[in-house]
C-alpha cells in the first residue's frame, strides 16, 4: 500500500468501474495518522481508529492499516465523513464515482437498518433526516443497510430524490444473493451516480459488489435547476432512524478511491 492520501488526476492502475481516463481522482488508504487532514477536516472524528489487527473482532487485515467505525449501545452514531468537491476540487460535478472496502466485524448484529457511505447534495438544506426535497433545495444517495437475518447484512441506496413519497427517503435494496454481506470478510463496494438533467428522469445510479453489479436504476429525478450538483461523497454511518443500536457494533472501512466529471 501506498503510506499516502492524495489527489491525482491520472488513471490508477486500478480503475474505478466505468470511468473515463480524464476524471479527476483521489484516494485514502488510512495508512497516515492524520488521514482526516485529506478529507479537509480539522481534526479526527470521534468513534474512528486506525487498527492494523483486531482479533477480538474478527478483523484480518490484508493491506496495512483500516479505518475502525464503532456504533455504541444505546446510540446512533458511527461516523460522519464527508468528501466535498467543490473544496477539494474547486467545482461540483454532476457525474462520480466511489470505491470503498467494507468489512463487518464479528459484532456486526444490527436488528434495524441505517446508513452507509454514498452521495449526497444536501447544502444543508434538504436531503436528510425527514427533511424532504422538491428538487430545488437537495438530494442525497447514501448507502444503507437493514437488519441482519440469518448472518447476513441487506445493502443498498437510500434516495432522497424529486419524486420520493413523504419525508423520508426512498429504499432502493441491491440484489439479495450479491449484496447481503456476511461478517468478518472483506468486499469491494463501487458506487456511481450521475445526476439528471434538470427536470428530466435521465438521472442513473448504480452498485456493484467485488466487481457483479448489484443495482442499476436510470430513471431518478435527482433535481430540477441546474444549481444542484454533486456536492459530496458522505461517509456515514448511523443507526437508525429512530431506533437505536442494542449492542455497541464495529465495521472497518478501507482504500476509498473517489472520481469525479466536472
Amino acid at each position: 500500500m501506498n503510506a499516502r492520501s492524495l489527489l491525482v488526476f491520472a488513471v490508477l492502475a486500478q480503475a474505478v468501474v466505468g470511468q473515463p481516463a480524464d476524471a479527476k481522482r483521489f484516494s485514502c488508504d488510512f495508512e497516515n495518522d492524520d488521514w482526516w487532514r485529506s478529507f479537509g477536516m480539522k481534526k479526527a472524528p470521534a468513534r474512528c481508529e486506525l487498527v492494523a489487527a483486531d482479533e477480538k473482532r474478527g478483523f484480518e487485515s490484508t493491506r496495512g492499516k483500516a479505518l475502525r467505525i464503532r456504533v455504541d449501545k444505546g446510540g446512533h452514531y458511527g461516523a460522519s465523513i464527508q468528501y466535498k468537491f467543490k473544496k477539494q476540487t474547486g467545482a461540483e460535478p454532476v457525474e462520480a464515482w466511489f470505491r470503498y472496502r467494507l468489512r463487518f466485524a464479528s459484532d456486526w448484529n444490527p436488528k434495524r437498518g441505517g446508513k452507509l457511505p454514498g452521495f449526497s447534495g444536501t447544502y444543508g438544506r434538504a436531503g436528510w433526516g425527514g427533511r424532504p426535497v422538491n428538487g430545488k433545495d437537495g438530494w442525497s444517495a447514501r448507502g444503507l443497510f437493514g437488519g441482519q437475518k440469518n448472518g447476513r447484512t441487506p445493502t443498498g441506496f437510500y434516495c432522497y430524490h424529486a419524486d420520493m413519497k413523504g419525508k423520508y427517503g426512498s429504499n432502493w435494496t441491491w440484489d439479495e444473493k450479491r449484496a447481503a454481506l456476511a461478517n468478518d470478510r472483506w468486499y469491494r463496494v463501487d458506487q456511481h451516480l450521475r445526476l439528471n438533467t434538470p427536470g428530466k428522469s435521465d438521472g442513473v445510479l448504480e452498485a456493484s459488489v467485488d466487481g457483479h453489479r448489484v443495482f442499476r436504476k436510470t430513471d431518478i429525478r435527482f433535481r430540477d435547476v441546474p444549481t444542484l450538483k454533486i456536492e459530496a461523497v458522505w461517509i456515514n454511518i448511523y443507526l437508525g432512524g429512530k431506533w437505536t443500536a442494542e449492542s455497541t457494533h464495529h465495521l472497518y472501512i478501507d482504500d476509498v478511491v473517489i472520481s469525479c466529471l466536472q
